[in-house]
């Protein structure tokens, strides 16, 4: 069996989040789209030959999407990917937080748990959890699981730093 029929079938919320990046970042920068596959290394109707989910011979590499992520700063594409398989992504702060920065991110953590705490509470309060309710649910569960990361990774700072 050959690799073509038997890799997986691209992800088109993946291509989708990738296009909006390039494009963002070509907008804000004066850039057209050849110039983002030039600086890629590929030409313009290969990266979006690599951008269309129906043509599952040609992906995106991961040093390609890394390099895109060098050139114009955007991680959209690595936070669809963390959050597609359950993580959060958080940019590494090595830089010592006071304790009010400790103190704020600690009431933004507290303030988002709690409004995981009221979305469940409203929702489970007929009996039922629809899948509208369920879906504000995890929206809730998902910024209160990112304060609290962020608040994680400054105390670890602080923690690594003395």
């Amino acid at each position: 069996m050959s690799y073509i029929h038997n890799k997986q079938s691209k992800d088109t919320k993946l291509c989708q989040a990738l296009r909006r990046a390039i494009n963002l970042d070509r907008k804000r920068n004066g850039f057209s789209w050849d110039d983002i596959a030039n600086e890629l290394g590929i030409s313009g109707a290969t990266l979006d030959s690599k951008l269309k989910p129906a043509k599952i011979d040609n992906d995106l590499t991961l040093s390609e999407a890394d390099h895109f992520i060098d050139i114009s700063g955007d991680v959209a594409e690595l936070e669809y990917r963390a959050n597609k398989h359950g993580y959060t992504l958080i940019k590494k702060n090595n830089d010592v937080s006071s304790i009010l920065d400790i103190s704020n991110l600690a009431d933004k953590a507290c303030f988002e748990n709690n409004d995981v705490f009221k979305a469940i509470k409203i929702s489970a309060a007929d009996g039922a959890i629809d899948k509208e309710e369920i879906e504000l649910i995890l929206k809730e569960i998902e910024e209160a699981e990112s304060a609290n990361a962020i608040l994680r990774a400054r105390i670890t700072a602080m923690v690594d730093n003395g």
